[in-house]
């Protein structure tokens, strides 16, 4: 009853906004606890242990490593860059170009759905690592835009584990820019 009550005070902590989120896990092959920073805002900065979320970890650079999971034989990561208004799309865009340029040869880009669709809470576009192979560039396409997003969008790259689809976009998911709220309550 205690560790129900703890998920939910964290599931309320990720309703709060921060300026540079992230929620990932260390690298290897076995899930590890996942470790989520929150920066800035009105939320608190913390990083947490999943299995024992009273104890604060050390604030490290952890978001160094691609998330802890077996990913599935295919596309094994997502890349979702929302927006909320004109100004936000035109920068959404903007880096879309740059990343098409940087990436174009071996990621898919998918056209920018201007409305909430699915789990994503705003608009957004979304790119894909286009096959397996792909898989170890993780570290390329995440320094990419923590350097390129200059106007600080919400950002969410997630794998495509066995774990599934709860785990790849809470656990094993990045963020960079504000974290949101993803629809996701009735995955688990």
């Amino acid at each position: 009853m205690c560790f129900l009550l703890i998920v939910a005070m964290l599931e309320l902590l990720s309703c709060i906004p921060s300026t540079d989120g992230f929620a990932t896990a260390i690298s290897g092959q076995r899930t590890t606890p996942t470790r989520t920073k929150r920066i800035g805002g009105s939320g608190p900065t913390a990083l947490f242990d999943a299995e024992d979320p009273h104890r604060n970890l050390p604030n490290n650079d952890e978001h160094e490593h691609e998330p802890s999971c077996v990913l599935k034989e295919r596309n094994p990561y997502d890349v979702h860059v929302y927006y909320c208004d004109a100004d936000e799309r035109e920068a959404a865009l903007e880096l879309r170009q740059k990343m098409h340029r940087a990436f174009g040869d071996w990621m898919r880009f998918y056209p920018p759905k201007d409305r909430p669709i699915g789990p994503h809470p705003l608009p957004m576009w979304e790119a894909d690592f286009g096959g397996y192979e792909h898989r170890h560039k993780w570290k390329d396409v995440r320094d990419f835009l923590l350097e390129e997003n200059s106007d600080n969008l919400s950002v969410l790259i997630h794998p495509h584990s066995l774990d599934g689809d709860y785990a790849d976009h809470t656990t094993h998911a990045f963020w960079a820019g504000r974290v949101l709220e993803l629809r996701i309550r009735g995955w688990r």
